[in-house]
């Protein structure tokens, strides 16, 4: 019996290939942040938090489940890493905010993952990976508008 190829068409090979390389890229985030004593999701949740924001939108942006998000926020505020803080405009809502020693961790990894990208980029055209990322921001931006079609078109009068 012949072993199934999987789809062939060009949109489900992009697909395969974006969840591949995310998994390269969190692969390569858990060995730059390990020596540092933090996860890759630790580092996630630090990188939004430099701009304060709810545990939802965190967890929307990064596609993941808002609970498993609020996890490792409240680990990173008993650590020290993060705080809540009071929402402006909703009082039902934390805003999730780096804290000084927060900043110091962020920085750390910034600067290893700096390096790591030195050297996985020295051999890549910087043209052609100029070219990738702005046909990615295309591709994000349809997609955003289809689900924002999606969503409406789902919601009862």
């Amino acid at each position: 019996m012949e072993k199934p190829s999987g789809p062939d068409d060009v949109w489900s090979k992009f697909a395969m290939s974006i969840f591949d390389l995310n998994g390269l890229l969190m692969r390569a985030g858990e060995s730059i942040v390990r020596p540092l004593g933090q996860s890759s999701a630790r580092w996630q949740v630090l990188g939004r938090a430099f701009q304060p924001q709810t545990v939802a939108t965190m967890a929307r942006d990064m596609g993941r489940a808002r609970q498993s998000v609020q996890r490792v926020a409240d680990v990173l505020a008993q650590e020290g890493l993060v705080i809540y803080r009071d929402h402006p405009t909703d009082r039902r809502t934390k805003l999730v905010e780096l804290t000084p020693r927060g900043l110091e961790v962020l920085t750390a990894i910034y600067e290893r993952q700096l390096e790591w990208s030195r050297s996985v980029t020295a051999t890549l055209i910087p043209a052609q990976l100029s070219s990738i990322v702005k046909g990615l921001s295309d591709i994000k931006a349809r997609l955003e508008a289809e689900i924002d079609l999606g969503a409406k078109a789902v919601q009862p009068r």
